[in-house]
């Protein structure tokens, strides 16, 4: 070996040329860490975005039962003959439809009101109209 032994610890090499070091392979601590709080910043926001999901979808299944009780009060009420068309209230699982009726020449007009809780939230209201017509 020619070439003393500091220049070799130097990374010369013997003609006293500086040799270039060879690329390491990896990554760096910082590297490492700035990956992780990326990948912990995605993984809330698949967090939030399940949550949000599942309560709007509670939501959703509370309105679909009241709107089911709404159009299971027309039905019965467009069954029947006109004079038999009066106001009442039915309560069910938790929702609550009122409707009264308005008689009009050959029809009767009925207004609905549906109240239900979601399953988060404050009570929610909603209103329907519905003209039955009278065949006499």
């Amino acid at each position: 070996m020619t070439g003393s032994r500091s220049q070799r610890r130097a990374g010369r090499d013997p003609r006293g040329f500086i040799r270039q070091r060879s690329a390491r392979r990896g990554f760096t601590l910082i590297e490492v860490i700035i990956a992780i709080i990326v990948m912990a910043i995605g993984v809330m926001g698949l967090a939030g975005t399940a949550s949000y999901v599942a309560t709007q979808m509670g939501g959703a299944n509370a309105q679909t039962i009241a709107a089911a009780m709404v159009t299971k009060v027309s039905d019965s009420l467009s069954a029947r003959k006109c004079p038999a068309i009066v106001a009442g209230t039915d309560t069910r699982r938790g929702v609550t439809v009122t409707w009264t009726v308005e008689d009009s020449t050959r029809t009767r007009w009925v207004r609905q009101t549906v109240q239900y809780r979601p399953s988060r939230g404050p009570m929610k209201t909603a209103s329907y109209l519905t003209v039955i017509q009278c065949p006499e």
